[in-house]
């Protein structure tokens, strides 16, 4: 696929070099020459301006994008992108990070966003990721469907390892839609076992983050 990913701080460097590193042609829009040239040197594709105007956008190949990213540091900017992904180069998947939760009602599809992502959280799950602390992070409000995206890494403390996505009994509604297992997917099917390490993706309803936390960790804190 030909992503095109908008905004490379933290954020965007790392789901750049995600995308990148799963075979796909990934080209960042920054707006810094400076972080443009760090991005270029560590083998990122990076087209240097302000992706607010459309050419800069088009220069990253969205004209035939599978996928647009905004995870700019502004949610206006992050908004106004959406929409030029959605409205003017009818870029099939768009998802935008939300800075401020008090903004993140405006993410939603008349915007052109198909999956909010919650920048404080992604934050927080690299860096919990990176000290081995990480249980359960909202990833993503998923536009349209009134869904949420929840992510539960199991650790040699959680009450699934070892147990099966059946054995679980998630309430109704709530669905573990993939796990991740060293790098791969593992498809999800009620005979699968947890292990640790295993990166567990659950689809919820919007105020199922706990719920969900308290199926994998009962009586942790979140």
């Amino acid at each position: 696929m030909h992503i095109v990913v908008v905004g490379g701080g933290i954020v965007g460097e790392r789901v750049a070099q995600a995308l990148h590193a799963s075979g796909n042609t990934v080209v960042v829009v920054e707006e810094s020459a400076a972080r443009a040239a760090e991005l270029t040197a560590r083998g990122l594709q990076v087209v240097t301006g302000t992706a607010c105007a459309p050419r800069r956008l088009e220069a990253a190949g969205a004209l035939h994008a599978d996928v647009l990213v905004a995870c700019t540091g502004l949610d206006e900017v992050n908004l106004i992108v959406s929409v030029l992904a959605r409205r003017h180069f009818e870029i099939p998947r768009v998802v935008a990070a939300v800075r401020d939760d008090a903004s993140r009602w405006l993410f939603d599809a008349s915007w052109g966003v198909d999956a909010a992502i919650s920048a404080a959280s992604a934050l927080v799950a690299l860096i919990e990721e990176a000290t081995g602390s990480a249980q359960t992070v909202r990833l993503a409000d998923l536009a349209g469907s009134g869904l949420a995206l929840v992510e539960t890494n199991i650790t040699t403390a959680s009450a699934a390892r070892g147990k099966t996505v059946a054995d679980l009994r998630l309430p109704p509604g709530d669905t573990v839609a993939t796990v991740v297992r060293r790098g791969r997917t593992v498809r999800a099917d009620q005979a699968l076992r947890f292990r640790a390490g295993d990166r567990v993706l659950v689809v919820t309803s919007p105020d199922g983050e706990k719920r969900v936390h308290d199926a994998f960790y009962p009586g942790a804190a979140g």
